[in-house]
């Protein structure tokens, strides 16, 4: 498995023990004679110039611009028995996705709400019960990792002060089959699909059903951000009408005009930014240095309408 995850856990042992959170940034704070949040969570606290918190610090910012603060950024340290378990079944589960699919298991990250109260159970035992809005059928609903601001929209408060707690994890997608709103869908229609989207081509929404919630999503991060209390009534900034695609869409659509070594490129960069090695909008830059603005703003006109289709 080419994933990030493989080398997070092969760093884990070499890391410092009793990581704390900073008491200008922090979640919460038990004082020097009690244990840390992030000790008693399991977690380990990612600080500034750690390539993981980099990426998913500028993902936040870009995503919620000056309306929050990002307090905290942690890692879960599947030091437990029982997180080490899920994080094996996990691996295992991949695994079987990618030889039922060819070599393709689809891990994206995904955003998911949630209160402190249940944060310790959800990390040590999973998901107790699907959590959704009933919009998209019955399942476990989770954000993509470029769409935060609708994640947070969905979360409450935990304090006076307003902070919140978000878990950005692993999901193995598979094969996914759209879900239309109003479905009371509970399971995959079929053997050949594995998961839900509201959106083949540019999702909302991840849905995974009850049966994979605790196989096929892997907790990896908790992002503690402080928001508007207000902040669930802010209107979304309004979906773009312009011509739009879909990287993979984007990538073949390229490969009519560029030589096959820059589309290898292009894919490799499109890979690290799935892998989160790389950011959304390095990627974009990246792509732009290959392309060029003219072709690239040809093909998106040219084809953009056609692949919404």
């Amino acid at each position: 498995m080419d994933y990030a995850r493989t080398e997070f856990v092969a760093n884990f042992d070499s890391e410092q023990e009793g990581s704390t959170i900073s008491e200008s940034g922090s979640c919460d704070s038990y004082g020097r004679r009690g244990p840390s949040f992030a000790d008693e969570h399991g977690l380990m606290e990612l600080l500034e110039g750690d390539k993981a918190y980099d990426l998913i610090y500028r993902n936040c910012k870009s995503g919620l611009g000056d309306q929050c603060q990002l307090l905290s950024i942690l890692r879960n340290g599947f030091r437990g028995v029982g997180s080490r378990a899920k994080l094996k079944a996990f691996q295992v589960f991949q695994e079987a996705v990618e030889l039922k699919h060819g070599g393709e298991s689809k891990v994206k990250y995904g955003w998911c709400a949630v209160a402190k109260t249940e944060l310790k159970s959800i990390l040590d035992y999973g998901f107790s019960e699907p959590r959704n809005d009933g919009s998209h059928g019955r399942g476990l609903y989770l954000s993509p990792d470029n769409a935060l601001l609708e994640c947070l929209k969905d979360s409450a408060p935990e304090s006076e002060d307003g902070t919140r707690f978000l878990l950005l994890s692993r999901v193995i997608l598979g094969k996914s089959e759209i879900v239309p709103r109003g479905s009371t869908q509970s399971c995959p229609t079929s053997q050949e699909f594995d998961s839900g989207v509201d959106d083949l081509a540019s999702p909302s929404k991840y849905i995974v059903w009850s049966t994979h919630m605790n196989t096929h999503v892997l907790p990896e991060f908790l992002v503690c951000i402080k928001a508007p209390f207000n902040f669930n009534r802010i209107r979304s900034p309004k979906r773009l009408t312009s011509p739009w695609m879909a990287f993979p869409v984007l990538i073949k659509a390229l490969s009519k005009f560029l030589s096959p070594p820059q589309i290898l490129i292009i894919q490799k960069h499109y890979k690290d930014q799935q892998n989160m090695r790389i950011s959304r909008s390095e990627l974009i830059q990246r792509v732009r240095s290959i392309t060029g603005d003219k072709l690239l703003v040809h093909i998106i006109k040219a084809f953009g309408h056609k692949a919404q289709q």
